[in-house]
């Protein structure tokens, strides 16, 4: 299984409980406002290694892989997500919907529905108590999508205690075996911020009782100027999970 395996469950404890669904669901995305930054790094999936630029923006991403004529944008909000895509900037953006949102990107085994949390948003969550990913302690929820909306049957997700930031998200399916894990391996201090250094996204076949994986590295990223930021979002990008772009504190 390339090193990984299924049974790295976390165990949150139900005797620990977390706090309001409301209250954590408002600080997270009050504190989901992305710093405006240029990141450089690549996606390494077990075939190809694409170099990336990503600029961030407040809500909005733009994702453009260096070497292909191919740019992502997501914009990230409560209420929803917007995904589009194009091969060069002057073409208009053609919107990612219906199934086309489930499938992945390139050879990697990221999703467009990965790149938008819809989790974050689904009505039907269940509070699992307290837990610890990576040293940190975090609250475990599980949600489940509306019908037909989703590849995923259940996600399972862990928030960070102190930041209020997504730590790990994992997808079953219908049978309640895993089929996706998110997780942040580690972030890295760029000015003022801290953003995300190397994510991981890894798939999972029941059947073959086997994985794939796909690294998100960034190598090194610089605050974007004023009069540059306000136009980040046609400029051009991909990378990774948004959530660790936050302010977080020392």
């Amino acid at each position: 299984m390339s090193g990984l395996t299924q049974s790295t469950f976390a165990t949150p404890d139900p005797a620990k409980p977390c706090p309001p669904l409301e209250f954590l669901q408002g600080r997270f995305w009050r504190n989901f406002r992305l710093q405006d930054f240029a990141l450089h790094g690549v996606i390494e999936s077990e075939r190809e290694s694409y170099p990336i630029q990503l600029i961030l923006h407040d809500r909005k991403m733009i994702y453009e892989f260096e070497n292909l004529p191919f740019q992502i944008r997501v914009e990230i909000q409560p209420e929803r997500s917007l995904i589009e895509r194009r091969r060069q900037k002057r073409e208009p953006w053609q919107p990612v919907s219906g199934r086309a949102r489930l499938s992945p990107i390139l050879d990697t085994d990221i999703t467009y529905e990965d790149l938008c949390l819809d989790f974050m948003r689904w009505d039907h969550v269940q509070s699992l108590g307290t837990d610890h990913v990576k040293t940190l302690t975090a609250w475990a929820f599980d949600a489940v999508p509306p019908r037909g909306t989703s590849a995923y049957a259940k996600v399972r997700y862990w928030i960070a205690a102190e930041y209020y930031a997504l730590l790990r998200a994992d997808g079953f399916n219908g049978a309640g075996e895993l089929i996706k894990r998110l997780e942040v391996n580690g972030v890295q201090r760029i000015g003022e911020a801290y953003v995300i250094k190397e994510m991981q996204v890894s798939s999972f076949d029941p059947k073959k009782e086997g994985s794939s994986r796909t690294f998100i590295n960034i190598r090194r990223g610089e605050p974007l100027p004023p009069e540059t930021s306000g136009h980040g979002a046609e400029r051009g990008s991909w990378v990774g999970s948004p959530s660790v772009t936050q302010r977080l504190p020392h």
